[in-house]
């Protein structure tokens, strides 16, 4: 999907890879540019915990990196009600991802990334137990 959405505009350069968010590193022989735009969607969801250098790693491909991250995080920093008690207990049966609120704001306060905005809870789409929360940061 990601490559039809590309194609669409002919000067935008797309590269797509595979990229493990337990072990993140990026391959010396990418070159990104100067300006990157990276972009998560559920991507993180089932990965228990990221590591704490999660952020720095990615914020370092480029001189200028900007990220949005479409994930379901929302229940990490405020219970808003049913939906956030559930979503959180799923998780947590799950083994799935606890800590990306947490390392988010820690790289935020190590000076690695700036934090631009965040919606909790943005859409729940199809899965009522799993909605989707907005966080959106760039590099220094």
């Amino acid at each position: 999907m990601a490559r039809k959405l590309a194609s669409i505009e002919p000067n935008m350069r797309a590269e797509f890879f595979h990229f493990n968010h337990l072990k993140p590193k990026f391959d010396k022989k990418l070159d990104f540019g100067k300006k990157v735009l990276v972009f998560t969607c559920h991507t993180i969801e089932q990965v228990k915990e990221i590591p704490d250098n999660w952020f720095k790693v990615v914020a370092s491909i480029a001189p200028f990196v900007r990220c949005i991250h479409a994930e379901p995080f929302g229940f990490q920093i405020r219970n808003l009600g049913e939906a956030s008690k559930n979503h959180k207990d799923y998780f947590i049966q799950n083994g799935w991802n606890v800590n990306f609120a947490s390392t988010l704001k820690k790289a935020n306060q190590n000076g690695d990334i700036i934090i631009e905005d965040a919606m909790l809870e943005y859409s729940c789409g199809t899965d009522p137990f799993n909605p989707t929360s907005i966080a959106v940061w760039r590099t220094v």
